[in-house]
């Protein structure tokens, strides 16, 4: 910073001089505010970026696995939906059934007709879009418990829609049934089936399949057809 005796200070003090005015502390001044930040200040800034992260990348990564959720419970059930339209129209039976071989894989799910031809693509759970990434794991089958891996589970459409009783389809002893208030129930011909995904923080979903074909899907613990 040069000094006020400088030729500087002084070339400027005498031009304040001519106009009646003394620049020599505005020019201080603005040398001052031209200098950069203290390590103080810095250390002051990226303390409270930290803070700020710390806080917010927990949060992002918990409304990105109930995205994922939401994303593949709505999947699931157009899917559904697509398999009994299927049904009807081929006049055939169509079987839905979901897999998942350990807690770590992604949950796929299948679609045949009667003979074991497939009339739709497979799906991926969680489908894999250009929001969030596709993560293996991060959707569960469960069980009634909202525990173990029930796997695999199978949903049937007749040609008139609606779906075979779930005790007696191929997969029928990891099927799980409720009644109208959502509890779970023995599987029979007059039982709703249901279908429930978790994430991995324990948020649970479910798609509920009618007796007479219809679909839903809500949050797990006030879910009933």
């Amino acid at each position: 910073m040069p000094s006020q005796s400088s030729p500087w200070a002084l070339a400027l003090h005498s031009k304040g001089l001519m106009l009646g005015v003394d620049m020599r502390p505005r020019a201080i001044d603005r040398l001052r505010t031209a200098r950069g930040f203290t390590l103080t200040e810095m250390m002051v800034v990226v303390g409270i970026i930290a803070a700020l992260a710390a806080f917010a990348i927990p949060n992002y990564l918990d409304w990105q696995r109930k995205y994922r959720l939401k994303d593949s419970i709505a999947s699931l059930q157009s899917s559904l939906a697509l398999a009994r339209m299927i049904a009807m129209n081929q006049s055939t039976t169509v079987t839905v059934t979901l897999s998942q071989p350990a807690a770590t894989s992604a949950v796929t799910v299948t679609f045949t007709r009667s003979g074991g031809a497939t009339v739709m693509p497979d799906l991926t759970l969680p489908p894999s879009t250009g929001f969030t990434s596709s993560a293996a794991g991060d959707i569960s089958l469960t069980n009634a418990a909202n525990g173990t891996v029930g796997s695999p589970q199978d949903v049937q459409f007749t040609s008139l829609g609606r779906p075979v009783n779930p005790s007696t389809t191929p997969n029928a002893a990891n099927n799980l049934c409720i009644t109208t208030t959502g509890a779970y129930t023995a599987c029979s011909g007059g039982t709703a089936q249901a279908i429930n995904l978790k994430n991995s923080i324990g948020q649970n979903y479910r798609v509920t399949v009618g007796t007479t074909g219809k679909l839903s899907w809500c949050y797990a613990s006030s879910c009933a057809p």
